[in-house]
């Protein structure tokens, strides 16, 4: 065991003797926040992304994964809805580096209502591999924290995410832990660590709410590990048997009731940062709608940042219960952001230097980092999730509903969704696309370049040729349908307008849509940017605060 670990640990346990004290709960904060970050230093660089893998063709032949390595022989623990015995795959550290490994053992059955879902992988060869310390899942507790690290499938990035919760329930009626570290599809496999950097479960599934989200034990995975190293598929126990061991560590484990509620108390702060986070409200499409702004001081005036596609028109300004009619003086459709002009000022809010105040570029040693975002009426509080990126426009692109290969060197449509706008002015797979809005196609790129170049709601003119006869229809584009899948469902949902942004991060703050618009600080009251929206179950996206300032200059005259 790395001794940090013990060494924060005691100083976690003498802060929790010490609760009587005001601020215990901020000093308990900043020890948890220090320990979050001993526990990615251990297990980031083991957690690793999967993908099925054809060696031949050198091409990936299923949807990614993620897994861990727990062994200097290279074992990997993961889900057995992610692998099938003796097929190959390409594993992907952190760092860079990419083997294939082979899968072995797979229990994938149900018994009595608790769920059997553990796969093994092992990386072919040898190999100075990055390995995470496995723990015991019998010793955990409720409120015990936890700590996920994994991919989504969504963001698609190469490298993996943090989440922080807690545990709710040891062990379900299903088997599983219940834990509050979120997940969605891609995080299949991934692990949870205690807060002795331990790997105590593997990501199996979620349920409709964030909160619910099930860990398979990793006590199950020591009990079948010979079986589980022999490249078999198990539809019931398996015959062999280990014994799981002893947790001598156990005793250091500890539940904090405070995790069911987290938060801060700013002292000094807690004004300025309440104030700068106020309710906007709007007509969109002749809806009324209400959002979350930011308000920052300019002067004598007062300067508020909405997120744009939240508002509409008629916006209006609400803070401390009274209504102030609010002038749109600038919107920035790239960053989705709109500024507001307050005639009267209602607040001291935000100054230029807290735009300043914080770096442009997190590190790895900042993931784990606490935020807060205040909102009208409290906050959320989340954990740095990852290094800043760009996300490019995907998802908040126009739909078309068809997909294309080339095929004699030609951009060829080779599927059509039923019920989307190709299949609406009847697109037939076969039809050659050789033009969109009067540019030429003539390699995918071309096609897919263009396409997202368009917002839902957009009408396009695909020019194509079919049976040697050439024709043009108008399209009219519409949202990304969502994928059938339980992480779809969560209470608020996603933002519409959600990537195509440079100079962001993420965190797994339960921001709505509607939330979003307002600041992100850390807990020494830094401001580290404006949420900008809800990308999925598990993430929310920032603008950083340098980002959200070029762009008040670039909008704004005489800033």
């Amino acid at each position: 065991m790395n001794f940090i670990f013990l060494k924060n640990f005691s100083l976690f346990v003498l802060t929790l003797i010490s609760l009587k004290e005001v601020r215990a709960q901020d000093n308990m904060s900043l020890v948890m926040e220090k320990t979050i970050k001993e526990v990615v230093q251990e297990g980031y660089w083991a957690s690793v992304r999967i993908w099925g893998y054809d060696t031949v063709k050198r091409v990936q032949n299923s949807a990614q994964f993620s897994g861990v390595v727990v062994t200097k022989e290279g074992h990997i623990l993961t889900v057995a809805h992610g692998i099938q015995p003796g097929k190959t795959y390409k594993v992907r550290f952190p760092d860079g580096r990419e083997v294939i490994g082979m899968s072995l053992g797979k229990m994938d059955f149900i018994d009595n209502g608790v769920v059997y879902d553990l796969g093994m992988i092992k990386i072919n060869g040898g190999g100075n591999w990055p390995v995470a310390q496995m723990g015991w899942s019998y010793s955990l507790q409720k409120n015990v924290p936890g700590v996920g690290i994994s991919y989504q499938t969504y963001l698609n990035r190469l490298y993996p995410s943090l989440r922080f919760g807690r545990v709710v329930e040891e062990l379900n009626q299903n088997g599983f832990i219940h834990s509050t570290c979120v997940m969605e599809p891609g995080d299949s496999g991934g692990p949870m660590f205690d807060n002795l950097g331990r790997v105590v479960g593997i990501h199996s599934q979620c349920g409709v709410y964030v909160d619910e989200n099930f860990e398979i034990p990793v006590d199950v995975y020591r009990k079948y590990w010979t079986a589980l190293n022999i490249p078999k598929l198990y539809k019931t126990y398996p015959e062999i048997t280990d014994d799981i061991g002893t947790d001598t560590l156990a005793s250091a484990l500890v539940s904090i009731d405070a995790l069911e509620k987290p938060g801060f108390s700013l002292g000094e702060l807690e004004e300025r940062l309440s104030s700068s986070a106020i309710e906007l409200t709007g007509n969109k499409k002749g809806v009324q709608v209400k959002s979350t702004g930011t308000l920052v001081s300019m002067d004598s005036k007062n300067l508020v940042i909405g997120k744009s596609s939240e508002l509409g028109d008629q916006i209006k300004v609400v803070f401390k219960g009274k209504s102030y009619p609010a002038t749109v003086i600038g919107r920035d459709n790239d960053l989705d952001l709109v500024y507001l002009q307050v005639k009267k000022k209602i607040g001291e809010g935000l100054g230029k230097e807290d735009f300043f105040n914080s770096s442009d570029t997190f590190k790895l040693k900042d993931l784990g980092t606490f935020l807060i975002s205040p909102l009208p009426g409290g906050r959320k509080v989340s954990v740095l999730s990852s290094t800043k990126f760009s996300l490019p426009k995907f998802f908040s692109s126009g739909y078309f509903g068809a997909s294309a290969q080339m095929s004699g060197g030609k951009v060829t449509i080779n599927m059509v969704h039923p019920k989307s706008p190709a299949d609406s002015v009847k697109l037939m797979v076969g039809d050659l696309i050789v033009g969109v809005n009067g540019l030429p196609v003539n390699q995918l790129q071309d096609f897919g370049r263009e396409l997202f170049k368009y917002d839902p709601g957009d009408s396009i003119n695909v020019e194509c040729v079919r049976s040697d006869s050439a024709f043009v229809t108008t399209i009219k584009l519409t949202r990304i349908p969502n994928a059938r899948h339980t992480a779809e469902l969560f209470p608020g949902g996603k933002s519409d307008r959600r990537d195509g942004f440079n100079r962001i991060f993420t965190h797994d703050a339960d921001i709505r849509p509607d939330e979003c618009g307002g600041p992100v600080f850390d807990s020494a009251g830094n401001l580290q940017g404006v949420n900008i929206g809800r990308f999925s179950r598990t993430t929310t996206v920032v603008l950083t605060p340098q980002a959200v300032w070029e762009s008040l200059q670039k909008h704004i005259k005489g800033l």
